[in-house]
């Protein structure tokens, strides 16, 4: 996916940002003041009135609860702060595989959830998420023993979302819009003692204000992330665990093909056909782990529950399914039906197959059992339900 930047991302890139001294003492001083004898509620407001204001249970996610849907006098919605997620994830994951940082797989998952867990506890409005992705790609090279330059990181960085604004304006200008100013850019952005250009190779001068600036508020946010995420740098990802929970159930001979694909000549069609059921099933389900990425499904469940859904959408769609009749729920462990169709849904409202494809019939299928799964747990619980109400 190409990198996008929203139309609403102006060049609030240094609005004043608190040192982390006053950020902590801000914190502290809300947390005496609530301690306090309440204040008389305030009158009410039409904004206000419309936003959900329970708090939060520990064992649920709510989307209404995070930061930034709470956040007056702008808040998000939901579907808004679902899509600010997305885009600056496929932004981490984009430059951290360009050429000149390539960072690990594992590296850049790290650095997604912590954007994920910075912005369940602060909202877009107060940080630029852009700036908070370059000190997560910081930090988490450091974490996963693969650490990059700040200076490359920044440099990356900006020419990625640079080059992100240039399509975005040719593309207004295609379509009739505005002219290709750059409006809407950081300040600095398009001057030329900020800037040289060389075609498309767009390098950002680190003598300018700008970088200097963008310098000291990446290692400023590196600390308050740490902060956020209480120094918690050890990470589990899902990718682990699929290959565990793929092994075992190979192990124990639990998967087939629903289909078997034609034998091989001049080998052992049924050792081939093995290794390429243990091939389709682990690539599929890392593919779907991707994408996980990019939702607040790691806010939401552990790392071996999105796995074992990883590994449950990979079976279906790679048309494999367990032997004897047996169900996918009964192989896999640790998840509930709820569970694996809360993330499967997740994960599938990310795709978007093409019209008449393969892969358009096999999600069709796929929500289809899940579905299928729903009723079938509902109509256990209102069995039981009856029975115990029998005795």
């Amino acid at each position: 996916h190409p990198p996008t930047t929203d139309d609403d991302d102006k060049p609030s890139l240094y609005h004043p940002l608190p040192s982390l001294d006053q950020h902590l003492q801000h914190q502290a001083m809300s947390t005496s003041t609530s301690s306090q004898t309440p204040r008389p509620p305030a009158a009410p407001s039409s904004t206000a009135s419309s936003i959900p204001r329970v708090p939060l249970s520990t064992s649920t996610f709510d989307e209404n609860h995070l930061p930034s849907c709470l956040h007056t006098p702008n808040p998000m919605t939901p579907a808004l702060e679902r899509q600010s997620r997305r885009r600056t994830c496929r932004f981490i994951e984009e430059a951290g595989q360009r050429t000149s940082l390539r960072l690990p797989r594992v590296a850049c998952a790290t650095a997604t959830v912590f954007f994920h867990r910075f912005y369940a506890k602060h909202s877009f409005q107060e940080h630029d998420r852009f700036e908070v992705a370059m000190a997560c790609l910081l930090l988490a090279g450091k974490t996963e023993e693969s650490p990059k330059k700040l200076d490359l990181v920044i440099r990356e960085c900006w020419k990625l979302r640079r080059r992100a604004m240039q399509q975005q304006q040719q593309q207004r200008l295609s379509q009739g819009g505005d002219s290709p100013s750059m409006a809407g850019a950081s300040p600095g952005m398009g001057s030329p003692s900020s800037t040289s250009n060389a075609g498309d190779n767009v390098q950002i001068d680190p003598k300018s204000e700008e970088y200097v600036r963008l310098k000291e508020r990446v290692l400023l946010l590196e600390r308050v992330i740490l902060h956020t995420i209480g120094f918690e740098l050890s990470i589990d990802h899902p990718y682990k665990f699929i290959v565990d929970c793929i092994q075992n159930l190979n192990k124990k001979r639990l998967l087939e093909y629903a289909q078997p694909p034609p034998p091989t000549p001049g080998s052992d069609s049924r050792s081939a056909q093995n290794a390429q059921l243990v091939g389709s099933l682990a690539q599929y389900a890392m593919n779907f782990a991707n994408d996980s990425m990019l939702t607040s499904l790691c806010l939401q469940f552990t790392a071996r529950e999105i796995a074992m859904a990883c590994v449950y959408l990979s079976g279906k769609y790679s048309s494999i399914r367990p032997v004897g009749g047996r169900s996918w729920v009964e192989l896999l462990d640790d998840i509930t039906v709820e569970d694996l169709t809360c993330i499967s849904v997740q994960i599938l409202e990310l795709c978007q197959p093409r019209k008449g494809m393969d892969s358009e019939i096999a999600f069709k299928a796929m929500r289809r059992d899940l579905d299928a799964l729903a009723k079938e747990r509902e109509g256990g619980e209102v069995s039981d339900a009856k029975r115990q109400k029998t005795n």
